[in-house]
C-alpha cells in the first residue's frame, strides 16, 4: 500500500480531535468533537462531508447546553438512516459534573438531524457500534470498574446489556480495558481489538462465536489507542490508531492476522503529539483515513488520507 495524498479538511481555530468517517450517498462524512480544548466541558459535534478529493461540500454542529459530546461514531442503520452516537458529560449549570451516558441521533440526508436520543446505562461508554443480521453490538468501558460489557439491540430503541463480563481486571487478569471496535465476519464470528492503559498497556484481540458470550483474548503485544478495525478478506483486517514509535505518538496502520494474530506495520501517517483517533472506509479500490494530528502547527487539524489498498 501507498499514501497517495493526505489533506487538512477542517483547521479552524478550535481542538478539532476524535474523528470517525462513514461512506453515505456517496460522500465521505467525517465526524469529530470541536471545543476549547482536549479536556474542555463545551465540546460539540462538527459533521463534515466530503467527496473523494477532500473537498468539503457541506457541515453541520451539533451542540447540547450543558454537556460536553466526546467521540462521535458513524455508522448506517439497516433501514438507511446515518446514524451518529457520541458520549456526553453532563454538568450543572455551575460547571459540576453530574453523569456521563451515551446517546444517539439519525439523519436520512447528513444535513439535518434528529434530536438526541439516550440509550444504554449511565457512566457506562459505548465506544462504538457495528450492524450485523439488524442488530447493532458495541461493547461499554466502565473506568473505575475496569471492565468491558458487550450491549446488542438499537440504540434508537431498546439497548442493553448482554454479556456483562468480556473483558476485566478482575476476571482476566487485563488492567483497563477501554476503547474498542468490533469486526463481523462473514461466517458470523465477532472480532474484537482493544486497547488497555494499565500494566503492559498492551492492546488485545479477542474472538467470539455467535451468540457472543464466550471469548478467548490474545495479547497483541503493541499499544494502540483508539482502535478502528476494518475487514481486509477473511483472513486479515486493517487496524488504524495511535502507536507509540520511537518514542513518540504517531497514526499508525497495521494489518491484523486474525489466525495468527500478528500485527504487521503497514505504513505510518503524517502525524505527531495530539493525534489519531482514526475513522476508516474502503471505495473504488483505495482505503480512506480521518484522524487528526497537530504535527504541523501544534494546533490540532483533521486530516483526510487516501491510500492505495
Amino acid at each position: 500500500m501507498k499514501i497517495n495524498w493526505t489533506k487538512s479538511v477542517w483547521n479552524r481555530p478550535k481542538h478539532n480531535a476524535f474523528t470517525d468517517m462513514c461512506l453515505f450517498k456517496d460522500q465521505l462524512f467525517i465526524s469529530f468533537r470541536e471545543a476549547t480544548d482536549h479536556m474542555g466541558i463545551d465540546g460539540g459535534v462538527r459533521i463534515i462531508s466530503c467527496d473523494f478529493y477532500g473537498k468539503v461540500i457541506n457541515t453541520t454542529l451539533i451542540k447540547i447546553h450543558n454537556c460536553d459530546l466526546r467521540d462521535p461514531k458513524l455508522t448506517i442503520t439497516p433501514d438507511g438512516k446515518l446514524l451518529m452516537t457520541a458520549y456526553s458529560r453532563c454538568y450543572s449549570k455551575h460547571g459540576k459534573w453530574r453523569y456521563s451516558r451515551s446517546l444517539c441521533w439519525f439523519s436520512l440526508d447528513g444535513l439535518s438531524w434528529s434530536g438526541s436520543h439516550w440509550f444504554a446505562e449511565k457512566n457506562w461508554w459505548v465506544w462504538r457500534i457495528r450492524w450485523q443480521q439488524g442488530q447493532a453490538y458495541g461493547l461499554a468501558y466502565n473506568r473505575a470498574q475496569q471492565q468491558l460489557n458487550l450491549y446488542a439491540g438499537n440504540p434508537l430503541r431498546t439497548f442493553e446489556c448482554i454479556n456483562p463480563n468480556v473483558m476485566s481486571l478482575a476476571t482476566h487478569g487485563l488492567g483497563y480495558p477501554n476503547e474498542s471496535d468490533l469486526c463481523f465476519m462473514q461466517n458470523g464470528d465477532l472480532y474484537a481489538v482493544v486497547r488497555r492503559d494499565a500494566d503492559s498497556f498492551t492492546a488485545q484481540i479477542g474472538h467470539a462465536k455467535a451468540p457472543y458470550r464466550r471469548w478467548r483474548w490474545f495479547d497483541l503485544g503493541e499499544y494502540i489507542g483508539a482502535p478502528v478495525i476494518l475487514a481486509k478478506d477473511q483472513k486479515n483486517v486493517f487496524v488504524c490508531g495511535r502507536a507509540w514509535l520511537n518514542k513518540r505518538f504517531k497514526t499508525a496502520l497495521w494489518n491484523l492476522n486474525l489466525e495468527t494474530k500478528k500485527l504487521q506495520l503497514i505504513d505510518v501517517l503524517p502525524s505527531g503529539g495530539d493525534c489519531s483517533y482514526a475513522g476508516m472506509v474502503q471505495h473504488d479500490g483505495q482505503l480512506y483515513v480521518s484522524y487528526y494530528s497537530s504535527h504541523i502547527d501544534n494546533q490540532s487539524h483533521i486530516y483526510l488520507a487516501q491510500l492505495d489498498e
